[in-house]
């Protein structure tokens, strides 16, 4: 077989092993871009898994839990990607924290794909939220057509981005 073959069949099977509705872990463009713009907002960082306090349902996440719930292997609470609005294009949302704010201190930014150079600014950003102990969640095993919902571990008490026009709207679920 030639290279070039063999290179074709280790990336079909690599885009065949990432799940067709999401995860928790960027792209390398996705970074690039929340890089450029979190240069743009040097008062904040990206949340990252210790600023959930929430180790053991990350765990729990990671590992499957509850009979409904497989194993999500690349889970942080922060970071999601998948079509949240349904035009065919991978979307991603982070949550960013002001470490100056004593309370409500986080940040939900989301940003609709496809991503071209110079596109990196948030189709939705929702601020002055608490968001310890909650994380972000897109996929199975909810219903189709799959929402970016922002919520408790194991709890009904969320809200579901749902997309309007180049946007989206919080409903609560």
């Amino acid at each position: 077989m030639g290279s070039n073959r063999i290179k074709h069949i280790v990336l079909v099977g690599m885009a065949l092993t990432v799940s067709a509705w999401g995860g928790h872990t960027l792209t390398f463009r996705e970074q690039n871009m929340l890089d450029a713009w979190m240069a743009q907002h040097s008062e904040i960082q990206l949340a990252n898994d210790a600023d959930c306090e929430c180790a053991e349902s990350i765990n729990d996440m990671k590992t499957g839990y509850g009979g409904n719930w497989t194993p999500v292997r690349d889970y942080h609470p922060y970071v999601a990607t998948g079509d949240f609005n349904g035009d065919g294009a991978r979307d991603f949302a982070v949550v960013v924290i002001d470490r100056k704010k004593p309370t409500k201190n986080f940040t939900l930014l989301v940003f609709n794909g496809p991503f071209n150079p110079g596109s990196g600014t948030p189709a939705f950003v929702k601020s002055d939220l608490g968001l310890r102990n909650q994380g972000l969640f897109f996929g199975p095993p909810r219903s189709k057509p799959y929402r970016l919902v922002l919520g408790r571990f194991e709890s009904d008490n969320s809200v579901i981005l749902v997309p309007k026009g180049n946007t989206y709207i919080l409903k609560a679920d």
